[in-house]
Formats: C-alpha cells, sequence, structure tokens
C-alpha cells in the first residue's frame, strides 16, 4: 500500500520546522542589539557595539581562534580514524556487518555526557589509559589527559566518530568495486588506486563528513566543559560563563551570533574551494 501526503501536510511540517528555527535565532539576534545594563536587565538602544566590543577583545578573539583549532584538529583525527573504518565496513563480506551496523547506531544514541564520564574514568590519572601508558614507559611518563586541549579533543572526536563512520558508510557504498578492481588489473598499486580512483570518487563525501563533525564541534558544550575542567575555554564554555555568572545576556546573544557566523563562513569558503579545485583534480 503506497502512503500517499498531501501538499498541505507537507506545508505545514514545513512551516512548523521553520518556525522552530527562525523564532530562537530571531529572539538571541534581537536580544544582542540591546545594552547590557547588569543583572540581567537591557537597555533601549539598538545598535552593534555589543559586536564591536567582541570583536575587539584579545581575550574573546583567542577563545574563537582556540574553538577553531580544536575543532578543526579534532574533525582531521575523526575523518582520519571514519574514513577506512567505512571502507572496510563496506567492503566486508560477512553476516556481522549488520551487527556492526546495529552497534555503531546504538553508540551515536547514547548521552554525550554518559560518554564524557566514561571518558573521564578512562583517561584519569587513576584510570586505563594512564596506568598503561605508565606501565609501557616503565614508569617514567605519567601523561596527563584531562582538563587540557588533549582531553577537549578526544572527546569531541568521541562525540562525532559514530556519525562519521555511518555517513563515510554511505559514501563508499555506492563506489563500485569494479572500479577498484580494474584499476589494480590494468597494474595500479593499491596506494595509486586509493590516490587516482577511490579519493576522488570520495572526496565530496569526505569534505561534507568532516565539515559536519567542525560544525558539530564548533557548538558543542559538553566535551569541553567537563573535559576541560574549567581550564579550556571554548565559544559555547564561554557563552554559558557569560549567562550564568555574569547574567550578561545581551553579549552571550552577540557571541552567539558570531558563532554561527564564523561556522557558516568556514562552510562556504571550504565549498567554493572544493568546487574551485574539482576541475583540476578531475584533469589530472
Amino acid at each position: 500500500m503506497k502512503l500517499k501526503i498531501s501538499n498541505a501536510t507537507l506545508a505545514a511540517a514545513a512551516v512548523l520546522s521553520l518556525a522552530f528555527f527562525i523564532v530562537p535565532h530571531y529572539v538571541f539576534v534581537k536580544q544582542s542589539l540591546y545594552e547590557n545594563l547588569g543583572t540581567g536587565q537591557i537597555g533601549d538602544w539598538i545598535g552593534l557595539e555589543n559586536y564591536a566590543r567582541i570583536v575587539s577583545d584579545s581575550f574573546i578573539l583567542g577563545v574563537i581562534g582556540r574553538t577553531i583549532r580544536l575543532s578543526v584538529v579534532a574533525a582531521l583525527a575523526a575523518l582520519i580514524i571514519a574514513a577506512p573504518t567505512a571502507y572496510w565496513l563496506t567492503r566486508l563480506k560477512s553476516r556481522w556487518l549488520g551487527v556492526l551496523i546495529v552497534l555503531l547506531l546504538i553508540s551515536s544514541f547514547i548521552s554525550v555526557v554518559v560518554k564524557v564520564l566514561g571518558l573521564q574514568i578512562l583517561l584519569g590519572s587513576n584510570g586505563l589509559v594512564a596506568a598503561l601508558i605508565h606501565a609501557l614507559s616503565f614508569g617514567r611518563w605519567a601523561p596527563q589527559m584531562l582538563y587540557n586541549d588533549f582531553g577537549v579533543a578526544i572527546g569531541l572526536v568521541q562525540y562525532t566518530l559514530p556519525l562519521m563512520v555511518l555517513l563515510l558508510f554511505g559514501v563508499f557504498q555506492n563506489i563500485p568495486v569494479t572500479l577498484e578492481e580494474a584499476a589494480l588489473i590494468h597494474g595500479a598499486s593499491d596506494f595509486r588506486m586509493f590516490r587516482r580512483v577511490l579519493l576522488p570518487e570520495a572526496a565530496q563525501g569526505l569534505l561534507v563528513s568532516f565539515l559536519l563533525a567542525f560544525n558539530m564541534n564548533m557548538g558543542a558544550f559538553t566535551s569541553a566543559a567537563l573535559l576541560g575542567g574549567g581550564k579550556v575555554l571554548t565559544v559555547p564554555v564561554l557563552i554559558q560563563r557569560m549567562i550564568a555568572l555574569d547574567v550578561d545576556y545581551p553579549d552571550a546573544a552577540a557571541l552567539s551570533v558570531l558563532l554561527v557566523l564564523v561556522v557558516v563562513a568556514i562552510n562556504v569558503i571550504a565549498g567554493l574551494a572544493a568546487r574551485r579545485g574539482s576541475p583540476v583534480r578531475s584533469a589530472t
């Protein structure tokens, strides 16, 4: 039996989705234009002074730079892990493939708070990872893996990895195995086949996966707050402090708008760069 959905139903769903998307954004964009009078009070004037103050503050600019750096590093690390894993899954001829996909789905549904708490146990000074490194270095090295950039980056990788593997699984599944076999039959090495056949075919999917992970990392709060221990300030953590500690809603809203604009700008630049580079890649 074929399910039919009327245009009115689709229009209603679209309007509802836009309402949930536009209204919250309108509220904090409007809030960012008012003067902060302290203790949650705002003034009457509307202007861009909050934005001017933020972009001229070297401390906030440093936090934005740190957030971008952590997001890029974590997204690259997740991509390096997810790409070969997804490729292996697509070429796996086993009845266990379905079980592995289900496990990936389950892991992506687990609350990020639970995952981060698990990482705190593993990466803590008395955790399994620290004990293993301490033993392998014959007691000469006891690394600090929490409350620094490294710990936050690990948390961000764990946060985005299952989704990236599932996304890249679909990408590699749409690349015919016959293309790889034809390249190998005609004398190409595995590396040459990867560089000239597999990589160009999967390039757009890899870029989309990276940008998706980057976008999620830029807005991630839990990993930075818990694994950073208050020592690693990212933009979401700074926004939370502005609201909870300073009760500064206009500056927090302005910083939220700037965060969205930075993410959109980076995505647009990456998309334009990829589009400009694609003819060159195909020509070679």
